[in-house]
Parts: structure tokens; sequence; C-alpha cells
């Protein structure tokens, strides 16, 4: 029997196993370290081990999606682009490249795109939770927040137990401006994740008035009359602070007035203390020591309830004693959150001539992040603006308007103002508020 025709295939197999295996083994190595190099954030490194193996085979599924991958974390978005559409071709129902390529559109800024790729997951894997993140997200950068929140509440509807989608939930309201909503979706996330300091650390900013911050504020405020009175010229120095963990912040101030050629002071402090569940209390104490025109002594407590899931409500009391005369007012507010704005009204009821006397402000907010809002707002009654001597509290005021702003640049730097016109009866009193501050 001639064996020369069978031992010479089984021959050149045995020889090229070896080296199919060899070659296998090699391109598992250069995957693996690839992915590596990508987790290290080497991804240069990666680029290079992956098109090293793809000259050996170049239509090795996994070494393009890493090549995919390490473009796109690099800032290479059109190259990244590129390799995933030939996957993808390739690959027609392969969600996982779908799914990049729409979250690499996106960080492109390429939201048409982004979102095309993403509903085509969607298409194919109806009710895919990383889809409808990525449509939240591109949605909420695009400040279409309530867009993302339906997309967030479909996943959390899915998988009510995870917390970075009740982070995610907050993090949209908190840019809406909703503290509220805000506050109530880091806290579910704490209470689940109750180690993550970056969802202890949001709920922080969330709460009302409790930023673990420092702030130094200037203010200047002038009062111009339509009257041959001359102008009255406000100053104001303020500190805030913090100096006990589980309280909220501590404000001492001083403040200036200058009317008529004579000058007054005044010396006081805020207080804002933690009271219940989403309640916090507002402290106000001030002393001048000749009571020219400040009173000599005045306090304020008001006490501000969250309520339902965008609202909040205050009731509180002042009292004023002056140098000839003793004030005193109740008052309180009722505010709700609605997408970027929010809304409230304030009402005072107070004492005086000719009797108890009522008035009240209601102003509009459109926030255009956490901090940095516009304003507008109208009043009626007694002077609805910060009371600052006998003379505004007797003002026999019917209406004012007013408008501003409060912004904050680069997070730290802090520039607010606002102008308001005012009847008092025979008068007219135009107003301009400017404030400078820097937090840290």
């Amino acid at each position: 029997m001639n064996t020369k025709p069978i031992l010479k295939p089984v021959l050149l197999l045995a020889l090229a196993i070896p080296v199919v295996l060899g070659r296998a083994l090699g391109q598992e190595d250069i995957r693996e370290k690839a992915a590596a190099a990508i987790r290290s954030g080497e991804h240069e490194a990666a680029v290079r081990l992956c098109l090293e193996g793809l000259r050996q085979n170049h239509a090795d599924y996994e070494l393009n999606f890493l090549l995919g991958r390490a473009y796109a974390h690099s800032g290479r978005w059109d190259e990244a682009l590129r390799v995933l559409d030939d996957l993808a071709l390739a690959h027609p129902e392969n969600t996982d490249v779908l799914l990049f390529a729409a979250r690499v559109n996106a960080w492109k800024h390429d939201y048409k795109a982004a979102e095309k790729g993403f509903n085509e997951v969607l298409r194919l894997n109806p009710g895919n939770s990383e889809a409808l993140i990525g449509l939240a997200e591109v949605a909420s950068w695009q400040s279409r927040y309530g867009e993302a929140l339906s997309f967030y509440e479909q996943v959390r509807e899915k998988d009510p137990a995870n917390a970075n989608i009740y982070f995610r939930i907050g993090r949209v309201y908190l840019w809406q401006g909703n503290r509220a909503q805000a506050e109530a979706n880091f806290g579910a996330a704490l209470q689940i994740d109750p180690q993550n300091e970056e969802y202890r650390r949001e709920l922080q900013k969330a709460k009302p008035r409790q930023q673990e911050k420092f702030e130094l504020r200037y203010e200047h405020q002038t009062d111009n009359f339509s009257d041959e009175r001359s102008r009255y010229l406000d100053q104001n120095l303020a500190l805030q602070t913090r100096f006990l963990k589980n309280t909220g912040p501590l404000v001492l101030k001083y403040n200036q007035t200058e009317r008529a050629s004579q000058t007054d002071r005044r010396y006081g402090l805020e207080f804002y203390p933690h009271l219940w569940k989403r309640a916090y209390g507002y402290m106000d104490f001030s002393y001048s020591p000749r009571g020219l025109y400040y009173p000599e002594t005045a306090y304020l407590f008001e006490a501000y309830q969250a309520v339902l899931s965008s609202a909040e409500i205050s009731l509180g009391f002042r009292k004023m004693n002056f140098s000839s005369e003793r004030f005193f007012q109740y008052l309180g507010s009722l505010g709700y959150y609605f997408g970027n704005f929010y809304a409230y009204w304030r009402w005072y009821y107070s004492n005086g001539e000719p009797g108890y006397r009522f008035a009240w402000l209601a102003n509009l907010r459109r926030y255009f992040s956490a901090d940095s809002f516009v304003f507008i707002g109208y009043g009626r009654g007694v002077r609805t603006e910060d009371v600052i001597t006998l003379e505004d509290f007797r003002a026999d005021q019917s209406w004012v308007f007013l408008a501003g702003f409060n912004w904050y640049f680069l997070k730290q730097i802090k520039l607010q103002a606002y102008y308001s016109v005012g009847d008092e009866g025979a008068l007219r009193r135009n107003t301009l508020f400017i404030s400078t501050g820097y937090r840290w």
C-alpha cells in the first residue's frame, strides 16, 4: 500500500496546527493587553496593540471593537466612528456596537446621529436600559429636561433598586433648579448605596441654603426719589461660614446706611439650622449701637418646610425695636418649582399706623444652573423688600416692580443685581442693588 499521498497532508496539518494555535494565542494575548490599556487610560498604547493584532487578522471582531473604543476615548471621534460603522455593517444587529457608536456621536455633540443610534438599539431590543439612558443624557445636555426625566423614569420602573438612576434623575432636577426633587432623588440613591461619596456631595448641594462653602459678599444699594431729597446709600458686608458639620451656614453681617448727611451702623447674624425632615429654619438677629435709622434691636424667626414633591412653604415672625416705636410682622411664603422655573409668593402682616397692614410680593425665577438665575417681581402694599429703617417700614407704598439676576461665574465668583421702581404715594423710589462675592 502506497502511504505517501496520505502522509504528506497529515504532515502539513501537523506542522500547521502549532502555527495556527500560536497565532490564536497571540491574538488573545493582544486583546487582553489592549483591554487592560483602555482600562488604565493608556489609549494610544491600546491603539497600537489593536493595529498590530489586526495586521494578522483584519476581521477580528473584538480587536476592531477595542480599536473603536481606544480611538473614542482618546478623542479621535471620526476614526472611532469609521471602525464602528464598518463593524455595524458586518454585524447589523449587534447592539453593543450600535450603542457605543451612538455614545461617540453624543460625545462629538452630533446629537441627531446619537439619538438615531440609540433608537435603532431600541428597535432591535425594546426597553434596552443603556439606550434609554443614552437618550436621557442627550436630552438633558440640550436642556430638554422633561424628555430626559421621561426616559430615566422608564429605566427606574424596570429597575427600582438602581441607585445610579435615582442619582441621574436628581442631577436633572438640580440642573432645572428644582432642589426639592433633586434632594429627594439624591437621598434615595444614597439610601440604596450609603457608601457613595458622590451621591452624598450632590445631596448636600441640593439642600436649600445648606451648601458647604464659605462666601464673602459686598452689597451696594442706592435709592433715588422723585422729590428733592438726596439719595440714600446702603453698604453691607457679609461673611457666610459653617462652624458645625450638621447645621446650616452662619452669616455675619455689617450694615451701614447714609441718609440726610448722617450715618448709622448695624451688626447682625443669620443662621439656618436644620429642624426636622425636609425642613430648616431662618433666624436673623441685629443690633445698632446708635439706633439712629436702624432698629436698636431686631430679630426674625421663620421655618421652611418642603411639601409634596416640588413645593415649599414658610411661616415666621419678626420684631423691630426702634428708639421711638416697636413694630412686629407676621410673614410667610409659598414657593413652587416647575421645570427651569421657581415661582414664589411672599406675604407680610404688620402693625403700624393707621393700623394693621397687609403686603405681598410675587417673584418668578428662571434658572440656568443650580445657583444662577434671572428674576422679575411685583408687589403691593407696605414696602415689601427688605425693611432697613423706620422710614422704610412706614412708607405708604402701593406697588413695586423689580427685575434682576443672580449669577455665579466659574462656580466661585458671584454677581447679583436688581433694579426696582416703587410708588410711595406722592413720590417714586428707584432702587439699584449690586452685590459681588467670592465663595470657596
